[in-house]
């Protein structure tokens, strides 16, 4: 208002210098009569111009002093409007960088009190169970009232009137005013402040506490400012915890699934010492070693070692489950592959001659070496027979067939047994998976075997899938590298990433 009259003020002086000027040159000019006689004496037309141009000079200086305050207001504006844009830009840079919880608070506290020039500021947390809001960051707070601010109650008048207000604003972040009167802290003297919670999925979660003593209100730009950064500020505190909490119960459960593998190592072992007695005592037993038996005491016996196998084999599993989760290194070496698929077959001949399933060899006896372990094949293809011969049904045919393909040994197991739906055929390998997973368990097992199969496939770089038709049978294909010289030496090497292949005819 005092520049706009200044500008008035300044074209109606040149508007009188004008006519002082011109009164001046007429008397000079015209050489008529005194200077007086000219400057207020004059004709209708010359009276009619000096006025004009006064008055023009007068509007002049309205439209100027107008045009100034348009463009000091608008300068002021875009001024706001560039302080508000780099305020959201800093609070957003803020929240992306941020990877501290306690820094990012305070690093949002800072930025916030410098948007509002306050003097001092507080953001409180409201705790998910005692409902309490404690201090998480504070900037220049007095120690006494530090002290007398700590917490506030659930049910303490400031936390109430912020979620009612909230509940009644429908859940919209805004800032409320209060003032010193509301006595949320009786105790301590504190300034007029502003308050407005933070908000994420409706719930309230905490609020900022800021100084505003002495300081104008807020514009209605400031309150929508900052209602957007309580909401992304609302939003990245909630993240934050539910990130902090999932990596706790990440660790925990890590912790507890290392307890589990080494429980799990620990009794295997106790298991297979007894077991290897049992199972051994039992074959001297049946080969009649120690006495003869009876055709009904045999076929007990039988039964004992069947059994014993069946034990032993899921004792093994579990042994090398835990091998390769705990990523062990394993020595290589060239192997013959007929020899361990003939040993693999020569631990299963109890279970073929139970079933009366007869398996056919579809490999010749000069296949290049393969380069791997020759403990871990030899379990792999246990695993695989064994697998067919579960899934078969008695008088069926099993066939073992093997082939050089380029750098590679096929290996491929495949039955007339009842298949796999197309539906499980996605997790077959698994940990723990079986496809007869009911209450019935007709086909017993573990749900291990192919599972452990493809870690030792993964050891070796190799491959493995499987191909199967509903009441049909299953195929499962294997490949495993050649032994190369100009490759492969006898050193060790880790475990690889997974590469299985599903295929469904």
């Amino acid at each position: 208002m005092r520049g706009r009259l200044y500008i008035v003020l300044v074209a109606m002086t040149l508007g009188l210098i004008f006519w002082v000027l011109d009164a001046f040159l007429d008397y000079l000019v015209l050489g008529k009569g005194s200077f007086s006689d000219q400057l207020f004496f004059i004709s209708s037309h010359e009276l009619y111009l000096r006025s004009f141009v006064v008055l023009a000079f007068l509007f002049a200086g309205i439209t100027v002093s107008e045009m100034s305050v348009k463009h000091k207001a608008a300068e002021n504006n875009v001024c706001k409007k560039e302080k508000d844009l780099s305020f959201l830009c800093s609070t957003a840079s803020i929240a992306a960088d941020s990877l501290e919880f306690d820094v990012f608070l305070n690093d949002i506290l800072n930025e916030l009190l410098s948007y509002l020039d306050a003097d001092y500021g507080l953001i409180y947390l409201i705790d998910r169970d005692s409902g309490e809001a404690m201090i998480h960051a504070d900037f220049a707070i007095p120690p006494k009232l530090r002290a007398s601010l700590d917490s506030m109650p659930s049910d303490g008048p400031l936390i109430s009137y912020l979620r009612q207000v909230t509940h009644q604003r429908k859940n919209i972040n805004q800032p409320f005013v209060i003032s010193s009167h509301f006595c949320f802290c009786p105790q301590s003297e504190i300034d007029d402040c502003i308050a407005f919670p933070l908000i994420s999925r409706n719930i309230l979660i905490g609020f900022f506490l800021i100084s505003v003593n002495g300081q104008d209100d807020l514009s209605d730009g400031d309150i929508h400012v900052l209602e957007s950064v309580a909401k992304h500020v609302g939003t990245t505190i909630e993240n934050m915890q539910l990130l902090e909490e999932a990596t706790c119960a990440y660790d925990e459960l890590k912790s507890i699934d290392k307890m589990k593998d080494e429980f799990v190592s620990n009794i295997t072992h106790e298991l297979k010492t007894p077991l290897i007695s049992i199972k051994g005592y039992s074959e001297v037993m049946y080969e009649g070693m120690l006495g003869e038996l009876t055709d009904k005491q045999k076929e007990a016996m039988k039964t004992v070692i069947s059994n014993s196998e069946r034990l032993y084999g899921l004792i093994e599993s579990l042994l090398h489950m835990n091998t390769f989760r705990f990523e062990k290194n394993h020595v290589f070496s060239p192997v013959v592959l007929t020899d361990i698929l003939e040993s693999s077959i020569n631990g299963l001949t109890m279970g073929l001659e139970g079933k009366q399933i007869k398996l056919r060899r579809n490999y010749s006896g000069n296949l290049h070496l393969v380069y791997g372990n020759g403990d871990f094949l030899k379990q792999l293809f246990i695993y695989l027979i064994d697998n067919a011969i579960k899934f078969s049904p008695d008088f069926s045919k099993i066939d073992v067939s093997a082939f050089e393909e380029g750098d590679m040994m096929h290996i491929e197991v495949s039955d007339n047994g009842i298949g796999i739906p197309a539906v499980h055929m996605d997790r077959i390998f698994d940990r723990f998976y079986q496809v007869d997973g009911s209450m019935t368990r007709n086909y017993g097992g573990s749900g291990l075997g192919l599972f452990l199969a493809r870690n030792i496939i993964d050891v070796h770089k190799g491959n493995i899938w499987a191909e199967s038709s509903e009441c049909i049978g299953t195929r499962l294909h294997v490949q495993i590298p050649l032994y190369d010289t100009g490759v492969h030496s006898d050193v060790q090497y880790s475990v690889q990433e997974s590469r299985v292949t599903l295929k469904q005819t």
